[in-house]
């Protein structure tokens, strides 16, 4: 995870944020979370905060108010290092990666990198447990219906976009994009839209990308003043999911990386506990119910009820293919030996 931190950037920006304010003023810790939240993820304080005001990087020192104040001074831009610039060249390799940049930023980011290494080749990594049939992230079609998506979507732009479903079923509607999502199970975007015509009652539509064949901004944008956010948090399930995280094995740093695509709010229970919600809806349920099997005893599951009795469902499932599999009188493993977790509460 280290070089992810470091190599993103992420991390260096918040704290040199959180050192630039309070240079200028003392900071509370609140508003150092704030900071972390605004620049980062919502776990990101998780980390970064216990480091700095536990005096281990040693950059902030407090008053007897519990303000902060930094012991640094003066910032400047951080210049890329070799690593970085080798990180940025490899990820110029994934065609995932290059739908979010333009032609000329492209080209601008070749040429910042033309003379660093590349740290793998797209080959190097193989993929397992993952739909082979991904979207056509190559396809210049593809590619110029996600950026102008892209671009409509903080525009509050609408879009006329032709659609055609798995069945077959080809529609055209004025759309309002509010959110492109990824999926990482099935290696596909999808998008959470409006129809215009419906924009009062907010019904809110997932299309899958790869069924977009046509997606033409309109000249026309959304001017009410309505929360876009909340339209897609009303989508999600009245209550999130609920896990414990022990911290072993690394286990909170990988969950968090892992459930990064999800809404989620996190709060530390005990010295290595950590309750973790995260919000979803009916599209997700699935995936994310495979993922969070994934990583068998690190998490454990407290609610809701009916993603508890899914979980002991699939468990059960497994246990009989094993059982119908395992040769006469062969031992068949357990559900908690194939998955590491319990059918009743993992």
């Amino acid at each position: 995870m280290e070089l992810f931190s470091e190599i993103y950037s992420c991390y260096y920006r918040i704290v040199d944020r959180i050192l630039t304010e309070a240079e200028r003023r003392p900071l509370t810790e609140g508003e150092m979370e704030q900071i972390c939240r605004s620049l980062g993820f919502s776990e990101s304080s998780l980390y970064l905060l216990p480091k700095l005001l536990g005096g281990e990087w040693q950059l902030l020192t407090a008053d007897g108010s519990r303000n902060y104040r930094a012991l640094t001074r003066g910032h400047g831009a951080l210049p890329l290092t070799r690593l970085q610039r080798s990180w940025l060249k490899t990820l110029l390799t994934d065609d995932r990666f290059r739908l979010f940049f333009t032609d000329e930023e492209l080209s601008l980011l070749r040429r910042c990198t033309e003379d660093a290494e590349l740290l793998w080749q797209p080959g190097d990594i193989e993929y397992y447990d993952r739909y082979t049939d991904r979207d056509p992230y190559g396809s210049p079609g593809y590619r110029e219906i996600f950026q102008t998506l892209l671009r409509a979507i903080p525009r509050r732009q609408y879009v006329n976009i032709s659609y055609q479903s798995e069945k077959g079923n080809r529609v055209a509607h004025h759309y309002l994009p509010l959110k492109l999502e990824y999926s990482e199970k099935n290696d596909r975007f999808r998008l959470l839209a409006v129809p215009r015509k419906e924009r009062r009652c907010a019904r809110i539509v997932t299309l899958n990308l790869r069924g977009v064949r046509r997606a033409e901004p309109l000249p026309v944008c959304e001017e009410d003043d309505f929360d876009f956010e909340e339209i897609v948090r009303k989508s999600y399930y009245h209550e999130p999911l609920r896990l414990l995280i022990k911290n072993q094995r690394n286990a909170l740093e990988r969950t968090m990386l892992h459930f990064s695509n999800y809404e989620k709010k996190t709060k530390k229970i005990d010295e290595d506990t950590w309750e973790c919600l995260i919000y979803y809806n009916h599209a997700m349920e699935t995936e994310l119910l495979i993922e969070v099997l994934s990583f068998g005893p690190a998490v454990k599951v407290t609610g809701p009820e009916t993603f508890l009795r899914q979980i002991r469902e699939r468990l059960q499932r497994q246990t009989a293919l094993l059982s119908a599999a395992a040769p006469c009188g062969a031992p068949t493993a357990s559900p908690s030996e194939t998955s590491g977790s319990s059918p009743s509460s993992d």
